[in-house]
């Protein structure tokens, strides 16, 4: 009885045919996986789709697409397949009976002892040495100037990081890297992989002090050890100056421990000693930018833009934390909750000398007093704003040496008037000229100086201000109805598409009508065919085309109080 025979039920259409010469010349020279790749790629040729790639085929081989791409490499030095386009990836089958190919010759019995000794390295953590992999190592050597021994070397590393995890890739990888370093002997491969065990302890040190989990056990990889060189050899820290800055960050990765040393790098610091001092205050001052920014009502994800921009500037000024964050609750409370705001307060604060919890708070508490005290002025003469100047006005008349009394006593009498404030700033100022602080010395009889009326100036300006302010709320209100009605048109995917397109068109068109006239006649039909299915959507969408626009008061004016020519619009009242 055969050995291997088909059953009755095959027929033609249940199997791949592999013609006789692959099995009895090339099979035998090949190792499992090449043949599995082969026998693979031959069923392919007649079942698969189109859609079927390279990495198709590595997830039905549980393999990589690097390894699949080696298989077939290897079956094209043997002329069996030939690899016709490396991206996308596509291989064709040449005929086994014409094959004429076979892969570099290799001097097997150069490696005898290396592969002997390979094996024996392997065997350690469980691994076999296929013939297929013999032949991978080999051929790295001939194609590359390392010594047997220098590479045996690299494979002991491997193997002692990796365990039986260990592949001929991480040993190539490993190799190539060491190649490129110039290390090709037996004494510089030793050399190079000393220095990564030297620093290995001092890595995981590292890996500790930042919290990375597992430090202990963990072996650091290569891009880890390249870090660790660049700053010991680049930027000469020592291994203890390292260390003291990854236990600075307390919690963290290795990228953000170098760009962390090489912001210390910059500022000169290098010593241990100054660096735990820098990164400890660095880390009181992005406290603090969490802090003030919680005060602030701002949210803080990233604490170091604000250290550099604010925090360290304050510090610098002589700013206790408690003052700061004085401050920091005043200016939210004041509509100033911003950062940038804040600052204008801290250096007009910094320039008076104000920078202990005692002193801000003194500077605090008047100008909370002065804004209460001008809150209930607002209360008796209505809508005055709360502008620096009227705020300025009411700490003046408090200099001045007027009481709070007297100071709303003002405020009843310029109620009436169109421009309280300047009226109120007058009356104080008679009352001041004539000795008079207390309301029973405010004489009976109005005199004519009392019955002044506003300041023409002033009042003119009050007044055009008024005016400027009615028309920007008009604008803002046409503005914000457009804006509201193109955010729900933008909302369709295909209307925020014909925007761009027709943004696009009107320069198209305007090099046509200059460079090429001929194809304005396809421009333009292309653009009425969008400007139509745009229309579509905003009918759908119910909005109007004028929606999109704001629609202002005055349709002369666009709601500014002048016309082009820049006379004022009939609608302007000066």
């Amino acid at each position: 009885m055969a050995f291997c025979s088909f059953s009755k039920d095959c027929d033609g259409n249940s199997y791949v045919t592999v013609e006789n010469k692959f099995i009895t010349k090339y099979l035998p020279e090949a190792d499992g996986f090449a043949v599995k790749v082969y026998l693979y790629g031959l069923y392919l040729c007649k079942n698969a789709d189109s859609d079927f790639g390279l990495k198709s085929m590595a997830e039905v081989l549980k393999t990589t697409e690097e390894k699949i791409a080696e298989a077939f490499a290897f079956w094209e030095d043997y002329d069996l397949v030939e690899v016709i386009s490396k991206s996308p990836f596509a291989v064709q089958y040449l005929p086994v009976k014409s094959a004429l190919g076979r892969p570099k010759k290799v001097r097997y019995e150069q490696y005898a002892d290396f592969n002997k000794e390979l094996q024996r390295k392997m065997q350690r953590v469980g691994k076999f040495v296929s013939s297929g992999d013999y032949l991978k190592y080999m051929r790295f050597l001939e194609e590359n100037a390392m010594q047997p021994q220098a590479l045996l070397l690299i494979a002991e590393y491997c193997i002692n990081k990796q365990g039986d995890g260990v592949s001929p890739s991480y040993i190539f990888n490993k190799a190539k890297k060491l190649i490129r370093g110039g290390a090709l002997t037996y004494e510089q491969v030793e050399r190079e992989l000393s220095a990564y065990n030297a620093h290995e302890g001092d890595l995981i040190a590292v890996f500790a002090a930042l919290g990375l989990s597992g430090a202990h056990q963990r072996t650091p990889d290569e891009s880890e050890y390249s870090l660790y060189r660049k700053w010991t050899e680049t930027l000469v820290f020592s291994k203890e100056s390292v260390l003291a800055a990854a236990k600075g960050l307390k919690r963290g990765t290795m990228n953000i421990l170098d760009i962390t040393l090489e912001d210390l790098y910059e500022r000169g610091l290098k010593e241990s000693k100054e660096i735990s001092e820098f990164l400890q205050t660095r880390e009181g001052m992005a406290n603090l930018a969490f802090r003030v920014g919680r005060k602030l009502g701002v949210k803080v994800s990233n604490p170091t833009p604000y250290i550099e921009e604010y925090i360290e500037k304050w510090c610098g000024f002589g700013f206790e934390d408690a003052a700061l964050l004085d401050i920091a609750l005043f200016c939210l409370k004041n509509g100033r909750g911003s950062f940038d705001e804040m600052h204008a307060v801290v250096e007009k604060l910094a320039g008076r000398g104000a920078v202990t919890k005692e002193s801000v708070k003194a500077f605090l508490q008047e100008k909370n007093d002065d804004l209460k005290l001008f809150a209930k002025i607002q209360e008796v003469c209505g809508s005055i704003r709360k502008t620096a100047a009227n705020l300025a006005l009411v700490k003046t008349w408090r200099e001045w040496g007027f009481s709070e009394d007297m100071i709303l006593e003002a405020a009843r009498r310029s109620c009436s008037s169109a421009s309280p404030i300047p009226y109120m700033n007058k009356i104080l100022s008679e009352w001041k000229e004539t000795n008079v602080f207390e309301l029973k010395n405010i004489p009976s009889s109005v005199s004519s100086r009392s019955t002044f009326i506003t300041n023409a100036a002033v009042d003119a300006a009050n007044a055009k201000a008024e005016r400027e302010r009615y028309y920007a709320l008009l604008r803002e209100k046409a503005q914000t109805r457009a804006d509201k009605y193109l955010a729900k048109a933008n909302g369709n995917a295909r209307f925020k598409e014909i925007s761009v397109e027709l943004s696009k068109m009107e320069i198209a068109l305007a090099k046509a009508e200059v460079f090429e006239p001929k194809n304005l006649p396809a421009l333009t039909e292309k653009k009425q065919s969008l400007l139509t299915e745009r229309k579509g959507i905003l009918l759908a969408l119910g909005i109007d085309e004028n929606d999109l626009t704001p629609r202002f008061s005055c349709g002369k004016c666009s709601d500014t109080g002048f016309l082009p020519s820049g006379a004022a619009c009939g609608c302007y009242k000066g």
